[in-house]
């Protein structure tokens, strides 16, 4: 991408089961209808049908977004993150140093996950750095994600990234990690603390 792009995460707790046929068919179709969205994606966390969701939007500014979610819409208009069935909603909004997404067909999102972490003191930079070629040199062999941001976090070591995967394998290939040992990370030597969170891809 020519410009950083600005990713939106808003996470909930769904209140009623079956929640994720209002994401596929109101949230998801309504965020996407807005200028300067680029991508949709949404993931549920646990098998437990009122257990954790994330959507996750990406734009191509932060004016962009916000116009979507602060303005002030008209009476009636749908705004999908208001619907009834929510409980504990956050939202966290990244710009990322690192955004890069395929061009290429990489199959249906099958993963997203979400690490979050500090790097040891003053090893930030180089961690984004050297993250920034591993992800280009796993896309050139064909198995990096989907999609991949990375933004410095709110202190001076701490950072987050959320990337897109279509199955384990390719997290597998790229991190090291797999379903059964999924924490793991390249570059644990440059890192303090860290933990992942994996969200299974609700298909949209």
């Amino acid at each position: 991408m020519a410009v950083a792009p600005v990713v939106r995460l808003f996470g909930f707790r769904p209140t009623r089961p079956a929640f994720d046929n209002v994401i596929r068919d109101w949230i998801a179709p309504a965020i996407r209808a807005q200028p300067g969205v680029v991508d949709v994606y949404a993931g549920r966390h646990g098998p437990d049908e009122l257990g954790p969701r994330l959507v996750l939007s990406v734009w191509q500014t932060r004016a962009a977004m916000e116009s979507a979610f602060e303005q002030p819409k008209r009476l009636g208009e749908l705004q999908p993150e208001r619907l009834d069935g929510m409980a504990e909603t956050s939202v966290e909004v990244l710009e990322p140093a690192i955004a890069y997404r395929t061009d290429q067909a990489t199959g249906a999102p099958g993963i997203i996950r979400i690490f979050r972490g500090c790097t040891r003191i003053g090893e930030r930079g180089r961690y984004i750095e050297e993250t920034r070629a591993g992800v280009a040199a796993d896309a050139a062999a064909g198995h990096g994600p989907a999609a991949f941001y990375l933004a410095p976090g709110a202190s001076e070591e701490a950072f987050v990234s959320v990337s897109v995967w279509t199955d384990w394998t390719a997290i597998e290939l790229a991190t090291g990690g797999d379903v059964r040992r999924p924490m793991a990370t390249r570059r644990p030597e440059l890192i303090e603390s860290f933990d992942a969170t994996h969200f299974e891809a609700i298909d949209l």
